[in-house]
């Protein structure tokens, strides 16, 4: 007879007081590491030893780098599948909620406005400051080095309607297979407008498959961003040993200025805010600060997302049930800080490789940086994909996309971060006009879309 369940006279299995108690340590000890490793001090300080063994033991960390990269790898494969649901979920959920759909017009005008914000930023802050030029003898030397080692590629053919055909696929399956972004955004963009004006079973039973595919690969990318601090640890260490500290340096002032411009991103939205709730000025800027703080210092919007819907309800009138599916689905599908942050670096490294940017290479960049980052999933390395084709149009290789996004992303990740949320809590308040709209039915259980976890 087992010593850990024994039958009493109720029928019931007797459990061993010794082992639930070391069950309960255990579970206790799991928890307590799991919220050691994602603690984002812990992630500071793994990309910080990233750097010191990449820098002054590169041997180590040329070894480890196929480790490092294995590990990206693996979020890289839940992260398309996240963003093409997401986008379907999330669109047809707002065409098919009673609470979104009377404002859905009104706020898909608002959001493809929008978008073009933080493009202009991206491109004007880099046009102003040069974040690529001007650069010190050093800085240029070290940056000569990974040109020549990844020099300038010829401009894909086309132009600027050759990049627009990109954008619509000839073969899905093509598309899919080939990681072509942009594509993937504009057919997952079309299915969900589709399905969410059809209402049968058969469109129910897509998706619950939809929503069950999303809940599998985010369980996935919840486990993988477990190791989060040990994987970009070991990825870094491998970047870093193929470049120097010169480099590192140079990339300095592309941080300052990526800050600078995301500040300017980051007022315009919040006098945007401001006019929309009709306010006084810094009181009602000021209840911005705990969801905006949350959000930077984590580098996480969905840590932010509590308080976020609480601050919209509570402070500022707007009906709970239009933000509880607008904000979950902006997190994916309007990010104002991946556009900020393509547009910018497309710029950047144009400027570095010394390239004359025609009127159509202008174009291409706005258009391409709006379209891929505005539903944009992760950062860092995991979006070269997404960069590539942009790139790709105007001649810049992405080998240098990746050393500079790989070294620089936990700096400028939280900038990227808490301008998509800010942009959402706009986007939010001007579309439901502070629950002037809220409709009388109740909420429509159709599939909304609340994701639990992101990059």
């Amino acid at each position: 007879m087992s010593l850990l369940f024994l039958r009493t006279g109720f029928n019931e299995p007797f459990v061993c007081p010794m082992h639930a108690d070391l069950s309960h340590r255990n579970t206790a000890f799991s928890m307590t590491l799991k919220k050691l490793l994602l603690d984002p001090k812990t992630v500071l300080a793994a990309v910080i030893a990233g750097f010191l063994i990449g820098l002054f033991a590169s041997p180590i960390g040329v070894a480890v780098f196929p480790i490092g990269s294995l590990y990206i790898a693996f979020l890289s494969m839940c992260l398309l599948p996240i963003l093409i649901t997401a986008i379907i979920n999330g669109i047809a959920g707002l065409l098919r909620d009673v609470n979104t759909r009377p404002i859905f017009k009104n706020m898909a005008l608002l959001y493809a406005l929008g978008l073009i914000i933080p493009c202009v930023i991206g491109m004007g802050s880099a046009l102003i400051l040069q974040p690529g030029s001007n650069l010190s003898p050093v800085a240029q030397e070290s940056i000569g080095a990974l040109i020549t080692a990844s020099p300038p590629e010829a401009k894909a053919d086309g132009g600027i309607l050759g990049f627009l055909l990109q954008v619509v696929p000839t073969n899905v399956f093509e598309a899919l297979s080939s990681n072509d972004v942009m594509a993937i955004v504009f057919l997952s963009v079309c299915i969900g407008l589709a399905i969410g004006t059809i209402h049968t079973h058969e469109a129910d039973q897509a998706l619950g498959l939809v929503q069950a595919i999303y809940d599998v690969f985010m369980q996935l990318y919840r486990w993988g961003i477990i190791i989060l601090a040990p994987g970009l640890l070991l990825f870094i260490a491998g970047v870093v040993a193929e470049i120097d500290a010169e480099t590192l340096l140079a990339l300095t002032k592309f941080v300052i200025d990526f800050y600078i411009g995301g500040a300017i991103l980051m007022l315009i939205l919040m006098v945007l805010f401001w006019r929309a709730v009709r306010g006084p000025l810094l009181p009602t800027l000021a209840k911005l600060s705990n969801p905006n703080m949350l959000a930077f210092m984590t580098n996480n919007p969905i840590v932010a997302l509590p308080a976020t819907l609480d601050m919209l309800e509570q402070d500022y009138g707007v009906d709970r049930r239009v933000p509880d599916l607008v904000i979950p689905f902006g997190i994916f599908a309007n990010q104002h800080g991946a556009v900020f942050l393509l547009s910018f670096l497309t710029m950047y490294l144009a400027q570095i490789y010394v390239i004359d940017l025609a009127l159509q290479d202008y174009a291409v960049i706005a258009i391409g940086s709006i379209i891929a980052g505005a539903t944009a999933v992760g950062g860092g390395p995991v979006l070269i994909p997404t960069v590539a084709p942009i790139l790709g149009a105007v001649g810049i290789p992405t080998s240098m996309a990746l050393v500079v996004l790989s070294t620089t992303d936990n700096l400028i990740g939280p900038v990227r971060t808490v301008t998509s949320l800010q942009a959402n809590i706009t986007l939010t308040v001007m579309a439901a006009r502070r629950g002037k709209e809220k409709p009388e039915t109740p909420a429509d259980p159709a599939h909304p879309h609340h994701p639990d976890g992101a990059a």
